[in-house]
């Protein structure tokens, strides 16, 4: 049943006026706004969503920066923060797909579900486009229950054979942006249409068959559609878009030269003919120079608050009252437009860099896919889907609406989709910026510290965060200290959130508070020896963490609490020699924080009598209650670090010393592809 939500949401998504209307008080609300927070929760009650800022994380943020910026140079400062405030949401919508989308068939299920948008779109227009031939009224039949109004899109074809047509609408969403998504989906369903070719096994050929049929239906129901829509900015669109899926389909098939020499002059007759249907038909000529109003206006907007190239804000008030006070209207008819004029130069840049960064993405991966298998045909649809999304709006403004955040969530589910389609192998290692770090669960780990204990090796354990891989880097033996650990685990959301960026993730965070107290808990079963190591600079909760394991394990057998400097390698060895009394102890947890206990380990390891050694960090003080630890709901939500900020204010020093890392991660995105 969870499977159900998303595709719900996303069909919902599809109609930009899908919305629940309350005429006694003149309020509409979008039914995807509506289901949004109920699919999260959800999902999230079910454990189906794993945190990953993915790729996109820093330019996404550029571009909220860019509108936040906006806000008080704006003409309408509370409808521009409500604008800011819809594209969260949205920003949310596109990380709640990405999260929800593990396999191949989740996100199958909701290319199927913006391919019933587009067919359900596509027979409501019918219906009316049917009903005015007819002489009928082409209101719908929705409209009366939903107390909305529909939007009737002036002509289907101009004057053609001596009669003027209406072209459909929908109350559920503007002609053009209609045809634009519909658009979308004649590639992405003719790239899910080839992609099934590859399935080729006995069992389900019958069940290829019927889904091939299936989306074959619903290409022609959408393709007719999307003629009689008659959309210059669509056309234009899906012309681009198809061209570059026709490239990389055929680019093995046909020589290089015939087929960009033929590709490029089909997208010239197309774009010929959009210009010349635009310059000779009086309406559409009309629109042209309506766009070229727009385009003068908006430069006024943006001489008129430069501000560091800052925009008006919002475009249509500031036209209707200010540039144009006689207009009726202000709609920029172009996102580029809508842009400059309400976000400035940097909104511009930003949205550009943005789309720059996820076409470059998705084109690299591509290239590094084996050619005509399935993640390449499908790779190949979601690229051109985007591109035809992009150029569909040099000439209208939906960009902004939430059929392009669920697109853009499926291009970046699909990216990471495909690139463990390359890399199917689960990495039992990573390297994490130079630092090498286990992929292992909490089971895992402790299975590991049983074989070291069946093997009799001296082994230590060490616990990599992103401070101390930037620690690492800038020391090349505390690095060669962390790399020969027999035991490396992720401590650390960090570590988590870079290799989900990097495509190649790691199994989950495991903490060295964590795998101290499970570690305990293993020496209890096994009737094991521990022994607590830490420095009189910290806070010498060792001997309550200890109370405190004695009451939770009582056979725990815990030989001793030692406080002793770092520095004082012959007394720390000799006091452990008379606490071991003559026979190994099974653990030894060195608490003298990171970098140090490291060094002290690898130094002191063959002269002790100990099995294996810990490094453990604070652990000792969370254990004793002398530090709070973030209640479980917030470790399992990887915020951890942010509750300990919080109640630390002076941590913001080193979570500042992280930004190297952060900036290390995306780069590494870069390079991997």
């Amino acid at each position: 049943m969870v499977n159900q939500f998303l595709p719900l949401l996303v069909f919902s998504t599809v109609f930009e006026r899908f919305n629940v209307f309350v005429p006694q008080f003149d309020f509409s609300l979008k039914l995807s706004l509506i289901l949004l927070p109920i699919v999260g929760l959800i999902l999230l009650w079910k454990r189906r969503l794993v945190f990953n800022p993915t790729f996109l994380f820093p330019l996404l943020v550029l571009v909220i920066l860019a509108e936040v910026v906006s806000i008080p140079l704006s003409y309408d400062p509370f409808q521009s923060f409500q604008v800011v405030i819809f594209h969260l949401l949205m920003i949310g919508l596109f990380y709640l797909i990405v999260w929800s989308v593990r396999n191949e068939r989740g996100l199958t299920s909701l290319v199927w579900a913006w391919g019933a948008g587009a067919v359900v779109v596509s027979v409501l227009g019918f219906w009316q486009f049917g009903r005015f031939l007819l002489g009928q009224d082409p209101t719908l039949f929705l409209d009366g229950l939903l107390g909305a109004k529909t939007l009737v899109a002036t002509t289907f074809t101009q004057q053609f054979l001596d009669y003027t047509f209406l072209r459909p609408s929908s109350t559920f969403t503007d002609v053009n942006t209609a045809a634009s998504f519909v658009g979308v989906f004649l590639l992405l369903g003719w790239g899910w249409w080839l992609s099934l070719g590859n399935r080729r096994s006995a069992d389900s050929n019958s069940r290829v068959r019927t889904q091939r049929l299936l989306l074959c239906g619903a290409l022609v129901v959408s393709f007719i559609f999307f003629v009689l829509a008659s959309s210059r900015s669509a056309a234009l669109g899906l012309g681009v878009g198809a061209t570059l899926f026709g490239f990389l389909i055929l680019r093995e098939k046909i020589s290089k030269k015939l087929l960009v020499g033929g590709l490029v002059l089909l997208l010239s007759g197309l774009v010929g003919g959009l210009a010349y249907l635009s310059l000779t038909d009086v309406a559409r000529l009309g629109s042209v120079q309506e766009r070229l109003v727009y385009a003068r206006a908006t430069v006024k907007m943006l001489k008129r608050t430069s501000y560091a190239g800052v925009g008006a804000g919002n475009f249509e008030p500031y036209f209707t009252e200010v540039i144009r006070p006689y207009a009726k209207t202000g709609y920029s008819h172009s996102i580029f437009l809508t842009w400059l004029g309400e976000l400035g130069i940097w909104g511009v840049v930003s949205n550009l860099l943005l789309i720059g960064v996820v076409i470059f993405f998705l084109w690299r991966v591509l290239f590094k896919l084996q050619y005509n298998s399935l993640w390449y045909k499908r790779s190949s649809a979601l690229l051109a889907g985007f591109v035809a999304l992009v150029f569909s709006n040099i000439f209208h403004a939906h960009y902004g609406l939430e059929f392009t955040w669920v697109l853009l969530g499926l291009v970046v589910g699909g990216y990471y989709l495909a690139k463990n389609e390359k890399w199917q192998a689960v990495n039992e290692e990573l390297n994490i910026l130079g630092v090498r770090v286990d992929n292992v669960t909490m089971s895992e780990a402790i299975n590991k510290v049983r074989g070291f204990f069946r093997s009799g090796k001296k082994a230590y354990i060490v616990t990599p965060n992103p401070e101390m891989i930037i620690q690492a880097r800038k020391d090349s033996e505390f690095a060669e200290v962390l790399n020969g650990a027999d035991l490396a685990i992720p401590d650390g959301v960090g570590l988590v959130w870079a290799s989900r960026i990097w495509g190649t993730p790691l199994k989950g965070k495991v903490t060295g508070a964590d795998l101290f107290l499970e570690l305990c808990a293993e020496a209890s079963r096994r009737g094991g020896r521990v022994l607590f190591l830490e420095g009189p600079e910290g806070l010498r909760s060792s001997e309550e963490a200890a109370y405190k394991l004695k009451e939770k394990y009582p056979k725990l057998d815990i030989a001793g609490t030692l406080v002793i400097r770092d520095e004082k390698d012959k007394e720390a060895i000799s006091r452990i020699k008379k606490a071991s009394r003559g026979k190994d102890i099974d653990l030894l947890f060195v608490a003298y924080g990171h970098g140090k206990q490291e060094r002290w380990i690898k130094r002191n390891l063959t002269k002790v009598p100990v099995k294996v050694v810990v490094g453990v960090g604070g652990s000792f003080d969370y254990l004793s209650g002398a530090v709070v630890r973030a209640p479980k709901l917030i470790r399992r939500l990887g915020l951890e670090w942010l509750y300990r900020l919080v109640r630390q204010p002076w941590r913001i020093k080193r979570q500042i010393n992280l930004l190297p890392f952060i900036f290390l991660t995306f780069r590494e995105a870069l390079r991997q592809i």
